[in-house]
């Protein structure tokens, strides 16, 4: 939550400062500098300074109450929002070929396409006889993240949901892990070609009674690009400063780094594994074991580490945020992203989309002059 004074605010606070000032002198006589002395040594300049500071400060907490307020009405608006907003199924086609994340260009674009401060989010789910691809947003959103979707995979099909991938059946136990990089400012780097490959092997490895799900929620970032070019422009400056040479060299990779991350869009992400089964400790080693997957994938230069795990299954159904962390977002690309045929081999079970609509064969084609019946007639 920004808690920085507006220009509103600031300008109240200092025409409020003014009139104490001007009040102050408007009960000091001009002519008579000694009893101006003897009034502030009397202290009584005390009680109406004090009568003017609790105005100003009562007025600058309501009006700091009373955005809050606004803030929280518009944030539990959005909620509401997605929580009742439709699920999708993504279909990609089994014909495609490989998908490679670092030319996945989705997520620079949800940035900019989703409704202002809404979050979308990408979901895999499923087990050993079934896995799916799926997006949930408020109507507006999935409307926006659709078309981008589109416009990333021309032949995706999408499908409505005859039952939403976050429902507990009946006597069922849910558990979540939350996984999260350990610092904003440095890249998340992947150590595998594809990270999303490993959660489908842990997915496709659930049997029985279970079900796993690994969520992505994701909304646009307005602050961290600002703060990443600060670092930028530091570590430059550092490095220009330093006497010895592999410090100086150290500190200009970093620069370059930032830099270079410094031109991409952020996004704030929660990154959460989940586990349904009909054991709460099966549950929870599903969940675990997709949590391990994922943060197995990633590099030691800004690791993912499990920050908050949980039972309560209304974050996952309502798709709020959790433990959360800026991404940029060529790097959420390697682990969002849909599928190739590649695939196919680790998740045989995946739902993909129908058969390729091609044209009608020309001989199946019916001209107008083969609709005109043809009869032959015989002279005995």
């Amino acid at each position: 939550m920004d808690v920085a004074m507006d220009k509103d605010q600031k300008k109240m606070l200092g025409l409020g400062l003014v009139a104490a000032v001007m009040f102050l002198f408007m009960r000091i006589d001009p002519s008579d500098v000694r009893a101006a002395g003897r009034w502030f040594k009397q202290g009584h300049w005390l009680a109406p300074t004090l009568v003017v500071v609790t105005v100003i400060s009562s007025g600058f907490v309501g009006v700091k109450g009373y955005r809050l307020k606004k803030q929280r009405q518009a944030q539990a608006e959005i909620t509401e929002r997605i929580a009742t907003g439709p699920t999708v199924l993504l279909l990609p086609r089994s014909d495609w070929k490989p998908v490679d994340p670092l030319k996945v260009n989705l997520w620079g674009r949800l940035a900019d396409a989703l409704p202002h401060d809404e979050q979308v989010s990408l979901e895999v789910f499923g087990n050993g006889l079934e896995i799916a691809f799926a997006l949930h947003a408020s109507e507006n959103g999935l409307r926006a993240a659709l078309t981008q979707i589109k416009a990333e995979w021309p032949g995706i099909q999408r499908r409505t949901v005859s039952d939403d991938p976050t429902h507990l059946p009946e006597g069922w136990a849910i558990y979540w892990c939350e996984c999260v990089p350990a610092v904003w400012d440095r890249p998340v780097t992947s150590i595998t070609p594809d990270p999303l490959r490993a959660a489908l092997v842990e997915l496709n490895a659930v049997m029985g009674r279970g079900r796993g799900m690994l969520q992505i929620i994701a909304k646009n970032d307005f602050g961290t690009k600002r703060k990443v070019g600060q670092k930028a422009v530091q570590a430059r400056g550092e490095g220009q400063k330093m006497p010895h040479a592999g410090v100086k060299a150290l500190r200009t990779k970093e620069a370059r780094a930032l830099e270079s991350r410094f031109d991409r869009s952020f996004l704030q992400v929660t990154i959460r594994a989940v586990g349904m089964a009909d054991t709460p400790q099966r549950a929870q080693g599903i969940a675990r074991g997709l949590a391990r997957a994922i943060c197995a994938s990633y590099g030691p230069q800004n690791p993912l580490k499990v920050r908050k795990e949980g039972q309560n299954p209304l974050p996952i159904q309502q798709r709020t945020f959790g433990q959360k962390q800026a991404w940029a977002d060529h790097e959420l690309a390697t682990l969002g992203h849909l599928v190739g045929s590649d695939m196919l081999t680790v998740a045989p079970r995946l739902k993909v989309a129908s058969a390729k609509s091609l044209p009608v064969s020309p001989v199946m084609c019916i001209s107008p002059g083969d609709a005109i019946a043809r009869f032959e007639e015989h002279v005995s």
